[in-house]
């Protein structure tokens, strides 16, 4: 899928297609690699459409998908407080395109079917899954994880959420939107163990340590690197990671931050100002 992204001060175009390294240097670019991140999201959450109420199928799928798309959409962005955000954006397919307007907290969204499936006799039940399943093999899901250019202090702040405790609620509310996403995304097995800028990080009694000490007083080019390297391990050719401001705490260890994000499965795009 391609997506295009235009505020009333930059234009980004991002294709999830292609494996290369995409970088978000513009002007307003947490923004705009904010608005993309919950489009890919978006397009993720959306449930298959096969199984609703329709007298023209094709039609009522159609208008179905604008619906879904839209409540998702509008519900992740009141979650991120992104309510004062004046955006374009166009996503599209081989098979089928969809656009729309982001305004002071309000979506519109329009889905446009630009080849059309033969369904010859079928009843309406199976003309549905056969349009659900066109259109759906074409958009080529991923998984969206952000990593905000604050993650070091978010680390040390939430760090007794990121352990997997069976006991509790995993997490922290999604009410604190993108931190919420960050911080639930990053989980760590019981056993966690890994060496960042020759330090060890692990899992003890239910805390995580860099060394001998908390990891909250780590250095901030540990806690800064710690979540994109759990991420770039952790992920497949299925996802998508958004690194903002990848060189936060880290100028001085440009090099290893190079060569780890040239080892990810996962695509990535960097929201910066220049590339690494």
């Amino acid at each position: 899928m391609e997506i295009d992204i235009k505020t009333p001060f930059s234009s980004v175009k991002i294709n999830n297609y292609r494996k290369e390294i995409e970088i978000i240097s513009v002007k307003d670019r947490i923004i705009i690699g904010r608005i993309y991140y919950y489009l890919t999201k978006t397009i993720f959450l959306l449930p298959r459409l096969y199984g609703i109420m329709a007298k023209d199928p094709l039609l009522d799928w159609k208008r179905e998908l604008e619906m879904q798309f839209t409540q998702i959409l509008t519900n992740e962005l009141s979650l991120a407080r992104l309510v004062n955000v004046n955006a374009n954006f166009k996503m599209y397919t081989p098979k089928l395109l969809i656009e729309g307007n982001l305004n002071d907290g309000k979506v519109d969204a329009r889905v446009e079917l630009k080849v059309l499936p033969e369904l010859g006799q079928e009843n309406i039940v199976r003309s549905l899954v056969k349009i659900d399943s066109f259109y759906f093999s074409d958009i080529n899901k991923k998984r969206p994880y952000i990593i905000p250019a604050i993650r070091a202090g978010l680390v040390a702040s939430f760090y007794r959420f990121l352990p997997i405790k069976f006991e509790q609620s995993p997490g922290i509310p999604k009410t604190l939107g993108i931190i919420s996403d960050f911080i639930n995304s990053l989980v760590l097995p019981q056993g966690y163990s890994e060496v960042i800028l020759g330090h060890k990080i692990y899992i003890k009694d239910d805390d995580v340590y860099c060394d001998n000490d908390i990891i909250y007083n780590a250095n901030p080019e540990i806690l800064s690197l710690f979540p994109i390297m759990f991420f770039i391990k952790n992920t497949s050719d299925n996802d998508i990671i958004i690194i903002e401001e990848p060189e936060a705490h880290l100028k001085e260890f440009k090099d290893t931050l190079k060569e780890l994000i040239s080892k990810s499965k996962a695509k990535i795009v960097l929201v910066n100002s220049e590339g690494l």
